[in-house]
């Protein structure tokens, strides 16, 4: 019997572990085999990031062939156990796969010794052959997919037409090993589940590993699988389901599903969350889903986004992207705004063709439609599969980059210690935005979402647009270089988070801010910045009345007063009953009296840092900051 070791890690967060989709598919589907299935034991499937040294030392059976699945965020990992497990078993077959195994890459074994196959796209099909071809002492080099130490690279074969010859590992009770072998080590874990209905993704998003004409065809799962696979979630009680699908709602076929994890919802209390990646198109059957779950009252969705990613036409043509038409996303911004659903839109900065002043036309834009739930603005990141990340692409649109760790929000020092960093490639210039204008993007993004999106000016924006016709967009500009020449909270605040950014990019240090002491997470920034303000809502009330008054010329202690007010604090009792200027309340909340009460669904005793959390960072894309005014 021949022992195979299955790896596919991802980073640990506390008690939460994830159960890994892709390297279970591969031996699922080898596992038809009946000479592989009879003469393969599975040893081990790994799925934290043990360190590697230690690992490779504990193993009590000999390796004969280890299959790791390769992302941005085990790559470097997996290299380095790759390679100890070389060292020690030189024998032994190390097979990976997945999105970081560059499919054009000639030279992938001169730059990647340690591995002695690559597998490109679906792997599936390879897999199952090439375990077999292992028995037989066959070679590997005619295999689709397949690139073979000294072999050729092949072209991408044909996807598989029916993935339900894979046999699922939720139904054959392979899930359930795993979970047995981890909890015996660890505990009991909230297990959460990375998942996925279908494969393939109809648009063609430069940026985007499945953006190319492989992954065109949506392959389906059959419906009645599905529903069985959500019934073992409901009965395992999985809290947390990360769906892979990229367009959930572009199938019909999506409400139904929706309805039936409603239903367990509401009958077992399980999965608690269904997270998904919404379609570009098709919004009323969005919005149809989107009532599903607020009639039921089940909360299973964080939001509805509005992934615009840019909207900046010469942006979107480069970037192959196709976004929702404006007059459209008014439309559906407004009837969720009525039906209090939360949305969320996500930009990526700097995106080719984007420049500063586009950034801040985009963002402005997307406050005009009615995006007033949430935002993001991302770095862009490069990836070996993605158009983008070509040659070709980043000499013609002048993308300069720079090798950065992977994003380590979250972490903490403890979870650090003997880390492997992840590294991708981090844009820091293009043809349309030099490296300085680069920060300030991302700086005047993170003053606008803190205080927009988290909460902290949000109705003073909303104040000074209204009464005024003073732009959101141009009123925090003026908040950057007012407060950044200053020694004050907020000035502090922006020097710390584009220090932290400066640093990453020149010195490769960790994203993210620790604020809570030498033992707290690297909180993502905008989280960081909340707590700090959090802590200090006296200060930062007076140094907004400050600048009003400096540089706008007007006292609006009132309006600041109301919005302090607003932003939901674990210290206070709530309902509260309060009294403003009418003038304050017309501009804010539309409301034409002078008194109101302030309240906030969330009634539970909480310390400090589990406000945070939830407030900065679990539920951040609900609006949670943000109390309810009658």
């Amino acid at each position: 019997m021949k022992n195979l070791y299955l790896v596919q890690v991802a980073d640990k967060y506390g008690p939460n572990s994830f159960l890994p989709v892709a390297i279970s598919y591969q031996w699922m589907f080898a596992s038809t085999s009946k000479l592989v299935k009879e003469n393969f034991e599975v040893a081990d499937v790994l799925i934290e990031k043990k360190n590697p040294h230690t690992y490779v030392d504990s193993l009590e059976k000999e390796p004969h062939v280890i299959m790791l699945s390769s992302y941005v965020w085990n790559w470097e990992y997996n290299k380095v156990l790759a390679k100890l497990i070389k060292n020690k078993y030189p024998d032994c077959l190390i097979i990976t796969g997945g999105p970081n195994v560059d499919k054009r890459d000639k030279e992938f074994f001169d730059k990647y010794p340690m591995f002695d196959i690559a597998v490109m796209g679906e792997g599936e099909q390879a897999s199952k052959e090439l375990l077999k071809r292992y028995l037989k002492g066959e070679s590997y080099n005619d295999i689709p997919h397949v690139f073979p130490k000294g072999g050729e690279l092949c072209p991408l074969p044909q996807r598989a037409e029916n993935l339900n010859t894979i046999p699922s590992p939720i139904l054959t009770g392979f899930y359930d090993w795993i979970m047995e072998r981890v909890e015996a080590e660890h505990g009991p874990q909230m297990w959460q589940v990375t998942y996925e209905t279908l494969r393939g993704c109809p648009y063609r998003c430069s940026f985007c590993d499945i953006g190319d004409l492989y992954w065109q065809k949506l392959k389906l799962f059959d419906l009645p699988r599905v529903e069985k696979e959500i019934d073992w979630m409901a009965d395992r009680k999985i809290e947390y389901v990360a769906v892979c699908d990229s367009n959930w709602g572009l199938m019909p076929r999506d409400v139904d599903i929706t309805k039936y994890v409603i239903n367990k919802k509401l009958e077992t209390g399980y999965p608690k969350f269904w997270d998904v990646t919404w379609a570009k198109a098709n919004s009323d059957r969005i919005y149809e889903i989107a009532m599903l779950d607020k009639e039921a009252g089940t909360r299973l969705f964080k939001g509805v986004t509005f992934a615009m990613q840019s909207l900046h036409e010469e942006t979107l043509d480069a970037s192959r992207r196709l976004n929702l038409k404006y007059d459209a996303a008014f439309e559906y911004l407004e009837k969720y705004r009525k039906e209090n659903i939360p949305t969320y839109s996500e930009l990526i900065w700097p995106m080719p063709e984007e420049t500063l002043d586009s950034l801040k036309h985009g963002i402005q834009q997307l406050i005009d439609l009615g995006q007033k739930d949430f935002l993001m603005v991302h770095p862009l990141v490069l990836t070996f599969n993605a158009e983008m990340g070509q040659p070709e692409y980043i000499e013609k649109y002048g993308l300069q980059f720079k090798d950065v760790p992977l994003d380590t929000f979250y972490l903490s020092v403890e979870d650090l210690e003997d880390y492997i960093v992840e590294k991708t490639w981090g844009v820091i210039g293009t043809n349309t935005a030099t490296s300085e204008e680069v920060y300030r993007g991302h700086l005047l993004s993170h003053l606008l979402i803190v205080l927009y999106y988290y909460g902290w000016g949000h109705y003073l924006l909303e104040y000074l647009k209204s009464k005024y016709d003073f732009n959101h967009i141009d009123i925090v500009e003026k908040m950057l270089d007012y407060f950044m020449g200053t020694e004050t909270l907020i000035g502090s605040e922006l020097h710390a988070t584009v220090d932290s950014l400066r640093g990453v990019f020149n010195e490769q240090k960790f994203w993210g801010r620790q604020v809570l002491g030498d033992d707290d997470v690297f909180w993502e920034y905008k989280g960081a910045t909340s707590i700090v303000f959090s802590q200090n809502r006296d200060q930062l009330r007076s140094e907004l009345y400050d600048f009003c008054l400096n540089e706008l010329g007007v006292g609006l202690m009132d309006v600041i007063d109301l919005n302090m007010d607003m932003c939901y604090s674990n210290k206070k009792k709530y309902p509260i009953e309060k009294f403003y200027q009418p003038d304050t309340l017309e501009h804010t909340l539309n409301i034409y009296k002078n008194n109101i009460t302030i309240d906030h669904y969330d009634k539970s005793k909480m310390t400090d840092k589990e406000f945070y959390h939830k407030a900065y960072h679990y539920q951040r894309k609900n609006r949670y900051w943000r109390c309810e005014a009658k």
